[in-house]
């Protein structure tokens, strides 16, 4: 799938009606795998402007060309980008439906990195709903994958997450276990804004240990 780089919206813009000819020429054609990439171009430029109900309608139309086109890969994809939409508007379950088909088609296909991703992302919406065992569950999930992988940003994400979680669960210990795992990678990949909320996290922790 030839996805494009997008840098300003005066490009996004430009590529945006690139594509929305490239499906009317596609569709005259009836050639799917055209309209499929069309779509999928057009959603992410939709999604990456923040036009929700542009993105979930392109997402939605490749995902039944994918279909038809027998492309498991790339209906996990659409799966996963339909996710993310309905996740940014708040629609938890909506979203836990589709990061589930995005997970079963990925443990079919064996994708590994592809499960990580998407345990990762059930863990954040299981967060958001204070479900912290299944939240703990998923990140740990995820990081099996990841350490494999060596994804720092990932791994870094997800302890932070563990650090959140057993704090919620009074495990201080834990907790600060798992938010100094965080710091050290983020402190790798360079991320001052995460380091920085780590530190944070960590002399709080040290304050209500001192305090219990």
């Amino acid at each position: 799938m030839s996805r494009i780089p997008l840098k300003s919206r005066s490009e996004m813009e430009h590529a945006e009606e690139k594509y929305k000819k490239k499906l009317e020429m596609e569709e005259k054609l009836g050639r799917k795998e055209g309209m499929a990439d069309a779509c999928d171009n057009l959603g992410t430029i939709y999604l990456t402007l923040g036009h929700l109900n542009e993105a979930e309608e392109m997402f939605k139309k490749c995902l039944v060309l994918k279909e038809k086109l027998g492309d498991k890969e790339g209906m996990a994809s659409d799966y996963g980008y339909l996710g993310t939409i309905y996740q940014t508007r708040g629609d938890l379950q909506q979203a836990e439906i589709m990061y589930k088909k995005n997970l079963e088609i990925n443990q079919e296909l064996n994708r590994k990195q592809g499960m990580a991703t998407v345990y990762g992302k059930l863990g954040e919406i299981y967060y958001t709903r204070r479900d912290l065992d299944q939240a703990e569950d998923m990140f740990k999930k995820s990081l099996e994958v990841e350490e494999t992988s060596d994804n720092q940003g990932a791994m870094a994400t997800a302890y932070g997450y563990l650090g959140d979680i057993y704090r919620l669960k009074t495990d201080l210990k834990q907790a600060e276990e798992m938010y100094n795992k965080g710091l050290k990678l983020f402190e790798a990949i360079g991320s001052d804004r995460m380091i920085e909320i780590m530190k944070t996290m960590l002399t709080n922790l040290k304050k209500k240990k001192k305090q219990g």
